[in-house]
């Protein structure tokens, strides 16, 4: 029992703080040939844990990663905390991973950081994207691992993790036993409340993040249109903890459910009968983009965290309502008057946060489900209003958010949605 209690991370660190020097000044004497560097995973963060790492693989699969012709190597190391041990151990089956242990690695880092450099300055080039300038390509640097999709490349690159024979199996037993037949077809509905950050780590205010979190009843028309057309529905997320009335057969609320568990909150995506995403933009549903379905992102906040970088993404905002001039603002507004990355209640005096109505999110989810079935009839006025939106969404996050541009922006705002708030234009 005592030994289940000891953190061998905080028992082996002094060792690794012997390892640290000699191994460092080897790191330095090869770097000019051969480059050594390391990256510490938001571990802790299931959404970061997944994306900025999926968008790395992509990266490097089609030779975007690195800026320069010399070899390198790259190690990445957890923090103490790991959110997901499944996908960790998923991410250790990927061949274009290496892992050592944050024993090892953290006093690597933390000497070579912030005693080496005082002494001989390498810029951090170990430290992977840490001195990354949005504005220009710096050679030798390397894209930040954060979750933007710079060059558009996980759209073309292969999914990154996968199960074992064992784990499909496994996987297939639990979903029957929770009511889920080979031939049935779903729709995951991700439900955001800060429970979840609360409860994980309670020690920190995560009150800033309060205009992120949804409601059930705000989809309640939606879940009644996807009961209509055959599909079941799968809660998941902290705001379906507040959820235990299961008013349908088909409305499967995992998050309340036995068989919630880290492995499941992954293979539910995984599968064929997973035909696509709702979600209230929190970290889970970034397993969507993992296996390439559709996302359609409700509520987006702060208003330059739009997923625009991949095609599965669509989305639609949350309102931005100014009480002194009584309306809402425009996206030119938004971006001009610097509220673009607001995200909590800092400006609560004057700004409030509208979520989308009912209408909003089940007119997009129609839209998105007929785009899937291929039996879209595009609005020409819509889709025009769609193209000016991306456009000179591209060219606010390019000027005022450098760090969260890409190259082209295949995710989209709703057709429906900004047919009815054509006022985001002006």
């Amino acid at each position: 029992m005592i030994l289940k209690k000891i953190n061998l991370n905080s028992l082996l660190k002094p060792f690794g703080y012997l390892l640290a020097l000699p191994a460092l000044i080897i790191i330095r004497l090869i770097s000019p040939f051969f480059l050594i560097r390391w990256y510490c995973t938001f571990s802790t963060r299931i959404g970061h844990y997944a994306e900025n790492i999926q968008i790395y693989i992509a990266m490097k699969e089609q030779k975007k990663i690195f800026q320069s012709k010399k070899k390198f190597f790259d190690i990445f190391y957890d923090r103490k905390h790991i959110c997901n041990k499944q996908l960790k151990k998923m991410w250790l089956r990927n061949k274009n991973l290496f892992f050592l242990p944050y024993w090892i690695m953290e006093p690597i880092n933390n000497i070579n950081e912030f005693v080496l450099d005082k002494i001989i300055d390498t810029k951090s080039i170990h430290y992977i994207g840490y001195y990354y300038d949005p504005k220009k390509i710096i050679d030798h640097k390397v894209i930040p691992i954060q979750a933007v999709d710079k060059f558009n490349c996980v759209d073309k690159a292969d999914n990154c993790i996968s199960f074992t024979d064992d784990e499909i199996k496994h996987g297939d037993e639990q979903l029957e036993k929770m009511g889920i037949n080979k031939d049935d077809k779903y729709v995951i509905l991700v439900l955001r409340d800060a429970n979840y950050l609360k409860k994980q780590y309670p020690k920190i205010n995560w009150e800033q993040h309060i205009n992120r979190d949804t409601k059930i009843e705000y989809y309640f028309e939606t879940i009644k249109f996807l009961q209509e057309k055959n599909f079941k529905v799968i809660l998941i997320g902290a705001g379906a903890l507040k959820f235990n009335k299961l008013f349908h057969k088909n409305i499967i609320n995992y998050e309340i459910s036995k068989f919630k568990s880290e492995f499941l909150d992954i293979f539910l995506f995984s599968k064929d009968n997973c035909k696509f995403v709702i979600s209230s933009v929190t970290g889970v549903d970034a397993f969507g983009l993992m296996f390439k379905k559709n996302v359609l992102e409700i509520g987006v906040v702060p208003f330059c965290f739009a997923r625009t970088y991949s095609k599965y993404y669509s989305f639609i905002f949350k309102k931005y309502y100014s009480k002194t001039l009584d309306r809402y603002l425009t996206m030119k507004e938004i971006f001009e008057l610097g509220l673009s990355k607001t995200l909590g209640n800092e400006l609560d005096y004057e700004l409030e946060f509208i979520h989308p109505n009912p209408q909003e999110i089940l007119d997009s989810t129609k839209e998105l489900l007929s785009r899937i079935e291929k039996n879209f009839n595009s609005n020409n006025e819509a889709k025009k209003l769609q193209i000016e939106f991306s456009k000179k969404y591209k060219l606010y996050i390019d000027k005022y958010h450098p760090e969260r541009s890409n190259e082209k922006i295949p995710g989209m705002v709703s057709e429906n949605y900004i047919l009815q708030n054509k006022y985001l234009l002006n």
